[in-house]
């Protein structure tokens, strides 16, 4: 059965207090768990506060059909990736979206975990990035093998714009180390990025996928 308009209306404010107080609480809080210093995610606090971050109620997704739950959820990354982006001085594009399904229950999770290998091939073919989060995402913290990094209350997939700290996503295939490399190789070649990890392992992407070093 249908609930009332305003049912519906305080079930998604609901859902919305609970993802903002995820973001701010511990996105965009300091983990030792992370294996390094600043906020879980360094990207979400300055998107949260320049009103960056585009959170979407998907009630209609449900994830009992993992076919319709991939052609959902590559629509909204289409959706997005054809969004008119507005500059930034800086060159960084904070604008993201958080597509939140609730209706997404423990026996449907993992049909999320399924799909997001084909939805990541997606994305970074239009230099986007993708993640996805649920109570049990088994994702871990790039520095902490041991820390489950991309647990959240509910589900979601987090859509943003491929920024040079990505190498640390994207080094291990080939496909999408090509299309980093196109878009942020120069600032390799011209010392724009300092980070003994970022360079290590651009490095070792460029040995390992046959390209000169």
């Amino acid at each position: 059965m249908k609930k009332p308009a305003m049912m519906e209306d305080e079930y998604s404010e609901e859902y919305l207090r609970l993802v903002q107080d995820w973001l701010r609480e511990y996105v965009s809080a300091a983990d030792r768990r992370v294996g390094r210093s600043g906020p879980v995610c360094p990207f979400v606090p300055r998107a949260l506060a320049e009103h960056a971050v585009d959170i979407r109620m998907r009630y209609d997704i449900d994830g009992s059909n993992e076919a319709e739950l991939n052609e959902e959820l590559r629509a909204e990354i289409r959706a997005f990736g054809e969004a008119e982006q507005p500059p930034h001085g800086s060159g960084v594009l904070l604008e993201s979206r958080l597509i939140v399904m609730p209706r997404m229950g423990r026996p449907d999770w993992s049909r999320l975990d399924a799909v997001y290998a084909h939805l990541k091939n997606f994305a970074v073919e239009s230099g986007l990035m993708v993640g996805q989060f649920h109570p049990l995402c088994d994702e871990r913290a790039v520095r902490n093998a041991d820390f489950r990094v991309s647990a959240a209350p509910v589900a979601m997939l987090a859509i943003r714009h491929m920024a040079p700290h990505d190498i640390l996503f994207l080094h291990d295939s080939g496909q999408w180390f090509k299309e980093y490399d196109m878009r942020f190789g120069s600032h390799f070649q011209r010392g724009r990025i300092r980070d003994s990890l970022l360079l290590s392992m651009y490095r070792e992407a460029r040995e390992r996928h046959g390209l000169p070093t």
